[in-house]
């Protein structure tokens, strides 16, 4: 453990500090174990130039607990107390989402918004959980949930979209409910299998995914994938009633009666009850490219404030003049999952003296940077908690030694979040102030382990804790990550994926890889004039001669459905 730091990055004798090979070489100054000089410049770069020559600093005697205010326990009338709190956590299913992951439609540049939605119901299934307490105690109480769009009889448009209403919100809440609209959101657009028990029959659709099985003429379509492009009969519990699919893996059209389709999940659709709240969550127009960090902390600052706001409303038909006390969202459903605490400490250099400083900072993400010698996301984690030498003219005043002196600051995690978001800067700005975009690739491992990066005194506090989650959000700069459980093991590396050779019938062209996920382009002259690239044309050849053509109607719509979506939310405000 390095007393100076506080942190438990151990050094072992004889081996690399950086890697923990065998040490070959050894700092000329403090005599730290590098295995080449590679591993010691790049440790020199990720904090060892702040820290070289103080590793024999005493460590602090006492660390001063974190101002009142920082603190959840503080708050006298809390907006979520915490046996509701705890009634949320019990009610979430933790467990992996079963079946396929669902998609969301990209009406027109809201691929930010979609790695945003998806990533926060697939990380964050407590937040969802808290939306739809919400709805079921609060909205369901003042009469507003009955016929709502996330209600299971809600009625919805051809594409899974909750159908528009007069009411101003998924709930019909006369103001609006964002936390509402989000959850109705979820549960119509992500959740892979209908808000019904499964052993209920489901009411297949347009779009759907679907299994074929069980089909005694063509037992070569058993077990394939297949996606319902209709004609959807009027009856499906008739006789003759048939409904056309298209298998996925081989583009075949067949006709094949309900019982013989096993439902998979929803197709794709588009996030409408979130578009019409962009005027709200901040600074966002639609159609243009936004950024995912932003829209991730204005969507958690909607529903902080729409917590606040349900609390003052309360003590106020109370009528009480009591207030929410100023700290009260510590308590609400963004802070419980994501806020946690920064401790910067300022150790004067003087053996004899050691004083030290302390001050906390709360935070609901950590933006770390990219530099030459991050790699991977410990690396930049170990960047962002570099200790720094104070020395010349950016001397500490030690109020010890009273005088100027030389002084040793880091920043570390005092208390890690239940959700830990990660942004990595991936814009740098040059001297001429103008902005470089950062493309180097940065690595991350299925498990992170946060005890490096923690304060010492800290760290037995958080052993008892859940561990933080993490997740990639959204590898388009500058773009955060979530993080999902780190106590879990990493997967070992899988083999490589069997499949068709490249020009058989199965794989015509390069560009045919994605046909069966859905996100191929189809080739504009393979069913017309023919393609004159062959088996190298980087577009579809599986797709038929109709594709372009439902593409284009499919865009259409979604941009009917979101301009609908916009216009109703431009009547409201």
């Amino acid at each position: 453990m390095d007393a100076a730091s506080g942190t438990l990055r151990s050094v072992k004798e004889g081996y690399c500090a950086l890697c923990y090979a065998k040490a070959k070489d050894k700092c000329a100054k403090c005599k730290r174990p590098y295995c080449s000089q590679y591993c010691q410049e790049k440790d020199w770069r990720l904090g060892h130039k702040g820290d070289c020559g103080l590793t024999d600093l005493p460590a602090p005697k006492s660390v001063p607990s974190p101002e009142a205010f920082l603190l959840k326990e503080s708050v006298q009338s809390p907006i979520i107390s915490e046996p509701t709190w705890r009634k949320v956590l019990d009610s979430t299913d933790m467990r992996p989402r079963v079946g396929p992951p669902r998609g969301l439609r990209n009406l027109g540049n809201t691929c930010y918004m979609s790695s945003v939605l998806q990533s926060l119901f697939h990380a964050a299934p407590v937040l969802v959980s808290a939306c739809k307490e919400h709805r079921v105690s609060t909205c369901a109480a003042n009469g507003s949930v009955e016929g709502g769009a996330s209600s299971p009889s809600a009625s919805r448009g051809a594409w899974g979209v909750a159908a528009p209403t007069n009411s101003p919100s998924a709930c019909g809440a006369a103001n609006g409910c964002f936390r509402c609209d989000l959850e109705a959101m979820m549960a119509n657009c992500l959740e892979p299998r209908p808000a019904s028990e499964e052993s209920e029959p489901v009411d297949l659709r347009m779009g759907d995914r679907v299994l074929v099985q069980r089909l005694a003429g063509s037992p070569e379509l058993n077990g394939q994938e297949a996606v319902i492009e209709g004609p959807m009969p009027a009856d499906l519990e008739a006789e003759d009633a048939r409904i056309g699919v298209r298998v996925v893996a081989t583009n075949r059209h067949v006709k094949v009666r309900p019982a013989n389709l096993d439902f998979c999940c929803r197709s794709a659709t588009g996030p409408s009850e979130i578009i019409r709240w962009l005027p709200k969550l901040g600074e966002f127009n639609f159609g243009s490219q936004e950024d995912a960090h932003e829209l991730l902390r204005s969507i958690l600052r909607l529903i902080e404030d729409e917590e606040v706001k349900s609390v003052s409303e309360a003590l106020r038909k109370e009528r009480t003049s009591a207030m929410p006390e100023p700290n009260a969202e510590l308590t609400g459903t963004p802070s419980r999952l994501f806020r946690g605490l920064l401790v910067s400490s300022v150790q004067c250099t003087d053996r004899s003296c050691g004083e030290s400083k302390f001050s906390f900072e709360a935070f609901l993400d950590l933006s770390l940077d990219i530099t030459e010698a991050t790699d991977s996301v410990e690396d930049a984690l170990k960047f962002f908690t570099a200790p720094e030498r104070l020395d010349k003219k950016n001397g500490w005043r030690c109020e010890a030694c009273d005088q100027i002196v030389r002084a040793r600051k880091q920043l570390t995690i005092y208390t890690a979040p239940s959700l830990l978001v990660l942004q990595l800067k991936r814009f740098r700005y040059i001297d001429t102030g103008a902005r470089n975009k950062v493309t180097k690739p940065v690595t991350f491992e299925a498990s992170l382990n946060l005890r490096p990066f923690l304060w010492s005194s800290a760290v037995e506090a958080e052993a008892g804790r859940p561990s933080p989650l993490w997740l990639p959000l959204c590898s388009a700069p500058p773009g955060p990550m979530m993080l999902a459980p780190a106590s879990a093991p990493s997967a070992p590396p899988s083999a490589p994926p069997s499949g068709p050779a490249l020009g058989c019938s199965e794989l015509p062209s390069v560009g045919s890889t994605e046909h069966g996920a859905g996100v191929c382009k189809p080739c504009a002259f393979f069913h017309t004039a023919g393609c004159s690239n062959g088996v190298a044309c980087q577009f579809c050849h599986l797709c038929d001669s109709e594709e372009k053509k439902r593409r284009r109607k499919d865009k259409i719509q979604v941009k009917r459905v979101a301009g609908k979506a916009l216009r109703q939310a431009d009547s409201l405000a």
